[in-house]
């Protein structure tokens, strides 16, 4: 069962979001969620786009929502970052192969596959 998405804008800062996280490893089979506070947009993020483009924008983006995530003790899922950038999955998949390319870790919730018996 997914939870509901909160996003919103507390402290009114501009750029800076609240958002349900997964917490890493709950205690119970359950899946848990916390909130955490996010920066969705930076002032640096004109520059970066203007210097490097569009797909280095959003994977500075993507590292940035993850490690502040994962510092608040929590870990944003795929989908969080689709719906977050608003972007496809394919594209989310694409952006952190190159960015583990250049040999960044980048802390993010994998949700386990489950197995299909075949009779």
């Amino acid at each position: 069962m997914e939870s509901e998405k909160i996003i919103d804008c507390p402290t009114g800062e501009t750029g800076k979001i609240t958002y349900h996280a997964y917490i890493p490893k709950p205690p119970s089979s359950s899946l848990r969620k916390k909130r955490v506070l996010l920066t969705l947009t930076s002032e640096d993020d004109g520059e970066i786009l203007a210097r490097e483009g569009l797909a280095f924008l959003r994977q500075a983006r993507i590292l940035r929502l993850c490690k502040e995530a994962y510092e608040q003790g929590a870990l944003l899922s795929y989908e969080d970052l689709t719906s977050l950038l608003l972007t496809s999955l394919s594209t989310i998949k694409r952006d952190l192969r190159l960015v583990r390319k250049e040999g960044l870790s980048v802390p993010i919730y994998r949700k386990k596959q489950r197995s299909m018996k075949r009779d």
